[in-house]
């Protein structure tokens, strides 16, 4: 029997698995075991397992047919021997060398379900900065030994950055479910969902790697990508306002919104078919952002009307938008307003169809010609830039040619060599 089991799925991570396993080995807390599943990886990881496995006792090797990081987690947890488990992402690391002993001092002086510690962010290049989750109070972080709530935690992230008792897991039934992407949150929100109180330290216990920033979302790439991350925000959403966290789910769905928006602005219909079919078109999970929502319903709808090139969508979405109350969302662009508006006020769907084509050659135009005053405006400040760069140059060359700037050269020569 160990007292923690660290559990790390490991899929193709052989350029930092050996500096995250050392980051536990280098612990000062010593009785654990590090239990490695290896997700069918294609590099050399397992070899580099291999070989730490030779060299210290405290690491395990599992392996799978690769099924994902929450399938290898969830096959660690049945495998760990540790009073206590913590996570660990092969290409992460943990931070202050004392770490691990300081959460599990905690942990058993309370009989604790969980113990939080404190996240930093490491870069490629492997340079420990600032969370900035944080400052902009995402989630709790600790400068001081303290409890929390499960009501106090904030958004459901960062599970990685607490330890868990091993029997509070089990006797819950607490596993990560079968997402490719969002499985994080889900298991967090049941672990706060069935805790009564949290126990914070104040110590630096784990850096997690981001990646150089691409393209919003580059990860969610797939249509079942996006699925499964559309479905943990409702898993997540559910199990929170079950539980009574209502105030954690409110403070979730501005990052489902953020995502919403993303759909909206790359006009990805995928995405909003997707959302369509896991929350509907009217749901009570957004009475505080029906704005919101109803502004993504109505963007793609438009979008759709003339793919679906019909009088019988026409009819269709004219109905539901109405039913939304749509132009009094104060939230709509100006030019999505105008074209809604013309929906309304057309008859058929060709009726529409004419009027929109000259509506959008208009904001074309209007958009032309702002962009035309911009450049005027931007013209002429150069241009006055430019004479008064001709001005100054102007006066330094008279100055330069100045009798007085002739005299008094020699005085500056001697001054330069004091």
């Amino acid at each position: 029997m160990v007292k923690i089991s660290i559990i790390i799925p490991v899929y193709n991570a052989s350029k930092y698995l050996k500096e995250t396993i050392m980051s536990v080995v280098n612990q000062s807390f010593k009785d654990f075991e590090i239990i490695c599943i290896d997700d069918g990886s294609l590099d050399n990881s397992l070899e580099i397992l291999n070989e730490l496995s030779d060299n210290y006792n405290h690491v395990k090797i599992l392996k799978q047919f690769n099924q994902g990081a929450g399938k290898a987690r969830n096959y660690g947890l049945d495998e760990a021997k540790g009073d206590y488990v913590a996570f660990l992402d092969a290409d992460d690391i943990y931070v202050d060398e004392h770490a691990l002993e300081m959460l599990y001092k905690v942990a058993i002086e309370n009989d604790a379900d969980i113990v939080c510690g404190n996240l930093k962010k490491i870069t490629q290049d492997r340079v420990l900065i600032d969370n900035p989750n944080c400052k902009e109070n995402n989630y709790y972080c600790f400068d001081e030994f303290c409890t929390i709530s499960p009501a106090e935690y904030g958004v459901p992230w960062a599970f990685y950055k607490n330890i868990f008792k091993k029997s509070f897991l089990d006797d819950n039934n607490i596993r990560f479910k079968d997402l490719i992407r969002g499985q994080d949150p889900v298991f967090l929100s049941e672990a706060l969902a069935n805790v009564e109180v949290l126990y914070g330290v104040p110590v630096d216990f784990y850096a997690y790697m981001f990646p150089l920033r691409g393209k919003p979302y580059y990860k969610v790439n797939t249509s079942l990508k996006k699925l499964h991350y559309i479905t943990h925000y409702k898993d997540t959403f559910d199990i929170l306002e079950k539980a009574g966290l209502f105030n954690l789910s409110e403070q979730y769905k501005p990052k489902f919104i953020k995502y919403l928006n993303y759909s909206i602005k790359t006009q990805n219909l995928e995405i909003y078919k997707l959302v369509i079919d896991v929350f509907g078109k009217n749901n009570d999970y957004f009475d505080n952002f029906q704005n919101e929502y109803n502004l993504f319903i109505a963007s793609h709808m438009m979008h759709m009307l003339l793919i679906n090139d019909n009088n019988d969508y026409f009819n269709k979405i004219r109905e539901e938008l109405n039913n939304l109350d749509i132009l009094n969302n104060n939230l709509l662009p100006i030019e999505l307003y105008e074209n809604i508006k013309l929906l309304f006020e057309a008859t058929n769907y060709k009726e529409y169809k004419n009027k929109y084509f000259k509506l959008k050659i208009s904001q074309i135009k209007r958009e032309y010609d702002l962009l035309t005053e911009k450049n005027n405006s931007l013209i002429d400040e150069n241009t006055k830039l430019n004479s008064k760069l001709k001005n100054q140059k102007e006066l330094t060359n008279a100055l330069l040619n100045s009798k007085s700037w002739k005299i008094t050269s020699v005085l500056r020569k001697i001054k330069k060599q004091h």
